[in-house]
């Protein structure tokens, strides 16, 4: 009779198991895992109620922060991938156009972006990836308190309390989706660096990796900007108490390594295209509050406080809002002294990683570093950099919980009958901590609730429509009015003036056709129409694509879109063709299907003969396949380490030789 179990098939030839010992071990797995699974569905469940307000299909529901139209630009990156293929990697849908993925503001290539778009649209993919990124920082927050191997009741509330807390849901003040989306995915980031420093191992080494990647995909900057500046903190999990590093450093290395690698169909693309933009700089950090009143932030959620200037602040709530409450940081206060001594370091790490987050946001370090790396003045709102202080106290938060609710409590004893010799019951006094953790849970609740809400844009989709042009042209929607930039978008229209986070070096706006205008008419335009109660205006002079003469500028007709255009010019001499799309490297040209060489400016231009022709454009730039080659080589490498981990630690049969 062979020895082995029953879970290793008794006849070689026949490695299938039966379907008793998969339902075996699908019992085993819930048995190990259930609780966790149960935990996390419950988290999940929470945030998705919390953000139900955005969890419709109508795209005509719009979160209400004040920018939201125009901070879902890059999304359409996907709408054109489907409609056009390569045609995507050139966005020509504002100010001109910009390589796509070069953007390094947007939120382009990360994976619940790019797949909420796909299925859902661009408004209502931004709104489930904001519901996504709620559901992500909540088992961000679940992981880091698993990691320091606390109760059920500890996680679920640490993880609750952060779907609630300041630093998400008012980030929709603003329209950010993109701040939403990095906050949660570089909390994910940050728990798996902190569970790699705790349980080092390869299979966590390589979900770092992947969650690094995500996070640099994630856009906007400030977040990832945090996440290196907390990164000393991790010297508590790294070095030993002789301060030698620990063998965990190379798993770290590996996880970056892999980070920088996946991400490199952006960072190449990006880092290319890098000399070619600025952005508004503020090397004084003066919207940065002074280091003693940042963290106020956590306790503060008056609605009067966060609008207004007091206490050093911008009057831009989304800014500066990290409200938890009193009880998580009173719980995060008393977990030292309560720590048990093996427990000292990784709270010693969170402690700092907080600390160093908080100090980032109050600008002092950014004002040290400016004069030596100018370009940290872009990060001019400052207190964003405070993001993950949150993740970080409420993990401090939950550890102190939890040893507060495993103190010797007193119990109360409960009689079921008045008699003499009655059965007698106890329940634990500590069962009262239940009111303070409910408690504290309503006034994140109800702050989280004011931002996580629609309103509806009907009206301006119906009348977008007064801005269309018979040929491709720059149209301008009214400047600094950002909810009219994406009906625009959707419709397929070229926005000429959009407020954006960064700006092209010495390049000039191209020209509207079409300009709607709320002070008057610009220089040498026409009345034509209204958007709305807005007058709309032409320029007569201004065209997309026309041939210039020794005499005269003759207009020609255009079509297509993104990095695929197609314009016709009928001229009686030749001359000069000027397309208004930002020249760059990677676009080509040709007349009449015969290549033709770009001249050299601004816009795409080139020599037009004389007669009837039809000039072609394509952008077909070389650091995008290059960086898309170098992200699946990293993928491969990936997986290969991920099967040599498995086949490393599958144990062996009794009975059989290793």
């Amino acid at each position: 009779m062979s020895d082995r179990p029953a879970a290793f098939p008794t006849d070689s030839s026949s490695p299938i198991p039966s379907r008793a010992s998969f339902a075996a071990r699908v019992r085993s797995w819930f048995a190990a895992h259930g609780r966790s699974l149960a935990e996390l569905v419950w988290i999940s469940l929470w945030a998705i109620w919390l953000g139900r307000g955005l969890v419709n299909a109508n795209r005509l529901l719009w979160p209400t922060g004040r920018e939201f139209g125009s901070q879902i630009i890059s999304h359409h990156f996907w709408i054109q991938l489907e409609r056009c293929g390569s045609c995507a990697l050139w966005d020509g849908m504002i100010n001109g156009g910009f390589p796509a993925l070069g953007d390094v503001f947007g939120s382009t290539l990360h994976p619940v972006v790019a797949v909420a778009t796909l299925l859902l649209g661009v408004v209502n993919g931004a709104k489930a990836s904001v519901v996504t990124a709620l559901v992500m920082a909540g088992i961000a927050q679940w992981w880091i308190s698993r990691t320091l191997g606390v109760g059920t009741v500890a996680r679920v509330w640490s993880a609750m309390i952060v779907v609630a807390a300041g630093h998400l849901a008012p980030r929709l003040e603003g329209g950010a989706v993109g701040l939403l989306v990095s906050t949660g995915t570089a909390s994910l980031a940050f728990a798996g660096a902190f569970a790699l420093g705790i349980h080092p191992g390869r299979r966590l080494a390589l979900l770092l990796g992947l969650l690094g990647a995500a996070t640099l995909l994630a856009g906007q900057g400030y977040l990832q900007a945090s996440l290196l500046g907390v990164s000393p903190a991790f010297l508590f999990l790294i070095l030993d108490s002789s301060g030698r590093p620990k063998p965990v450093w190379r798993e770290y290395a590996l996880a970056l390594g892999l980070s920088l690698g996946l991400s490199a169909v952006f960072l190449i693309p990006a880092i290319h295209f890098w000399p070619n933009w600025y952005k508004a700089v503020d090397p004084a950090f003066q919207a940065s509050q002074p280091l003693p009143y940042v963290p106020l932030n956590l306790v503060i959620n008056d609605p009067g406080y966060l609008a207004g200037t007091i206490l050093g602040k911008l009057p831009y709530p989304y800014l500066y809002s990290l409200f938890i409450g009193w009880i998580p940081v009173i719980f995060a206060v008393l977990c030292l002294p309560l720590a048990r001594r093996h427990d000292v370091r990784p709270l010693l790490c969170l402690a700092s990683a907080a600390s160093l987050a908080l100090f980032l946001a109050s600008g002092v370090p950014l004002r040290w570093l400016a004069p030596i790396l100018p370009g940290l003045g872009g990060f001019r709102h400052a207190p964003l950099l405070a993001g993950l202080a949150v993740p970080a106290l409420l993990g401090l938060s939950a550890y102190g919980l939890d040893r507060v609710l495993r103190l010797d409590w007193p119990r109360m004893a409960l009689r079921s009958g008045g008699q003499a010799g009655a059965a007698t019951r106890s329940i634990s006094l500590a069962w009262l901590m239940a009111l303070p953790l409910l408690f504290s849970l309503r006034a994140p609740m109800a702050m989280s609730q004011g931002y996580l809400k629609t309103g509806s844009e009907a009206s301006i989709y119906g009348e977008i429509d007064a801005l269309r042009t018979p040929s491709v042209q720059w149209v301008a929607t009214p400047f600094g009015e950002h909810f009219w930039v994406e009906p625009a978008l959707e419709n397929g229209l070229k926005v000429a003036n959009v407020v954006w986070a960064w700006n092209w070096k010495d390049r000039s706006l191209p020209a509207a056709r079409l300009v709607a205008n709320r002070g008057g008419p610009p220089p040498g335009t026409n009345p034509v129409g209204s958007l709305g109660d807005i007058p709309i205006y032409e320029d007569p002079g201004a065209n997309y694509a026309a041939v210039l003469t020794a005499t005269t500028a003759i207009p020609c007709q255009a079509a297509g879109s993104g990095g695929r255009l197609s314009v016709v010019c009928s001229t009686g001499q030749p001359g000069s063709l000027t397309v208004e799309e930002n020249a760059w490297e990677g676009w080509r040209a040709w007349i009449d299907g015969s290549p033709a060489s770009l001249g050299a400016g601004h816009w795409l231009n080139l020599a037009a003969p004389e007669g009837t022709h039809t000039y072609t454009f394509a952008y077909e730039p070389w650091d995008v396949p290059l960086g898309l080659g170098v992200t699946l080589a990293s993928l491969a490498l990936l997986l290969v380490l991920l099967i040599r981990s498995f086949s490393r630690t599958r144990p062996t049969p009794p009975g059989r030789v290793a």
